[in-house]
């Protein structure tokens, strides 16, 4: 796989609390591409019920699985090796390796490569934006080395999956997550030591002590690294919820034209995240390509797996303006990087949505990037003084109690967690019955054991 150019597809979805539906991500995952990618990163929000997120560990196993079982699928369907009816498609060999796993209460992140041994200096990162700093929002990140062995080039990446604030009124609360995101997502090695290879990274929080703070610790811009931001970012096309009559008068159907004021490249013109990025309130730095497709979000119902051009009409959910809540942004190689190649550039070759799922309102989006396999070089120190870029000036600092902060905030997770998990789910209440029972028919074994 001799290469000078790193082939990256970053995908986000919300999955509104449901298990991915398989036949539905495996048949259109690869199909704006002829190829199968070297490196996916998957971005999930909402990716299971909120008690499964918030305890995590195993609870979380069978949602990751279902995503490893449709990406393997559908890389085996484009290449020609589409696994024989009825067959698993987890038999060897595998195109993809999933090399890192790790999710912050409903939020998570999967990165799979053709190639495992290219994955090296694994660092992980995390920050709840929920509650108390809880996960039922949050963000979390991977941070890595990719080294193709056969070219000899590597580059940093750094990727975080996030889900912000709801609501259309709630912009500013989307920018201060954005700020604590900055502050308190701070990445460590994986497996709690310097360097070494890639190892999957834990799932949920059970399994690995929370990381303390540390001197060489550092957040999401980093000088050396690319930086991919995709997620749930929940920025909407108005201020206010729509009034009664809007969605009948305003929303967007297939068949406006580009002239019609309905068409949503209008609405798209009162976007909150392009108004607050511009205006350099939010996502610092970060670059995003150019949206020519429909809103994301939200739908109350299909039609599903359709594409755009064979649908009549969108069945938007009234009470949401129609939004592009669902996105992936990315900082531009820096300028200094010019003196070491000067054509090192970040190259964009698609960027949609997949088609709606029935399982989700939101539809997932994809963007296929070509990256440099060039290290991004150490800036020198007049490039640092003059620099504008927020690898090396930041827009915020780092909290100095952002380790302290996410040890609170996970106990708090697993009181709730385990609480609406036992009163909430099936699984739960039975396990409550049982208990109860055990304890009823020992009170009597014991009665008849040594009463009077």
């Amino acid at each position: 796989m001799s290469q000078q150019a790193l082939d990256l597809f970053v995908l986000t979805y919300n999955c509104a609390h449901n298990a991915i539906d398989v036949p539905s991500l495996s048949s259109t995952l690869f199909n704006a591409v002829d190829h199968v990618p070297d490196l996916l990163i998957i971005s999930l929000q909402e990716m299971s019920p909120l008690s499964h997120g918030l305890i995590g560990g195993s609870l979380l196993s069978p949602f990751f699985s279902r995503i490893s079982e449709a990406v393997e699928i559908a890389a085996r369907k484009l290449s020609g090796d589409s696994p024989v009816a009825g067959n698993s498609a987890n038999s060897e060999p595998r195109i993809f390796t999933n090399v890192a796993i790790r999710n912050i209460g409903m939020t998570g992140i999967m990165a799979f490569s053709r190639d495992a041994a290219a994955i090296q200096d694994l660092q992980t990162g995390e920050v709840g934006l929920g509650i108390s700093s809880m996960g039922n929002k949050g963000g979390v990140g991977l941070r890595f080395t990719y080294a193709d062995a056969k070219s000899g080039g590597e580059t940093e990446l750094t990727f975080v999956a996030a889900h912000l604030a709801a609501m259309e009124w709630d912009w500013e609360r989307r920018n201060e997550d954005w700020k604590n995101i900055v502050r308190r997502l701070v990445f460590t090695p994986a497996d709690g030591s310097e360097g070494g290879n890639a190892a999957k990274a834990r799932v949920g929080s059970e399994e690995a002590p929370l990381l303390g703070e540390s001197e060489s610790a550092n957040g999401i811009y980093k000088p050396t690294s690319h930086l991919f931001v995709a997620g749930d970012l929940n920025y909407r096309t108005s201020d206010t919820k729509p009034g009664p009559d809007d969605h009948e008068v305003s929303f967007p159907q297939p068949h406006d034209t580009v002239e019609s004021p309905r068409h949503y490249s209008h609405l798209f013109k009162h976007d909150q995240l392009t108004r607050e990025r511009l205006a350099g309130r939010t996502f610092h730095g970060l670059s995003e390509a150019p949206i020519t497709f429909p809103p994301t979000y939200k739908f109350d119902e299909g039609p599903y797996l359709t594409a755009d051009e064979d649908t009549k009409a969108w069945a938007w959910a009234s009470h949401r303006w129609p939004s592009w809540t669902d996105r992936v942004l990315f900082l531009e190689a820096p300028k200094w990087m010019e003196r070491k190649d000067r054509n090192a550039k970040i190259e964009v070759k698609k960027y949609e949505p997949l088609p709606l799922f029935k399982t989700s309102d939101h539809r997932a989006v994809l963007l296929s990037v070509k990256v440099p396999l060039v290290g991004i070089p150490e800036p020198y120190e007049e490039e640092d003084a003059a620099s504008s870029d927020p690898r090396i000036n930041p827009p915020f600092e780092i909290d100095p109690d952002w380790s302290t902060a996410r040890a609170i905030a996970r106990k708090e997770e697993l009181v709730v967690g385990i609480t609406g998990y036992l009163t909430g789910t099936w699984e739960g209440r039975c396990i409550i019955a049982g208990t109860i029972a055990a304890l009823v028919g020992g009170y009597f074994l014991f009665l008849a054991a040594f009463g009077n």
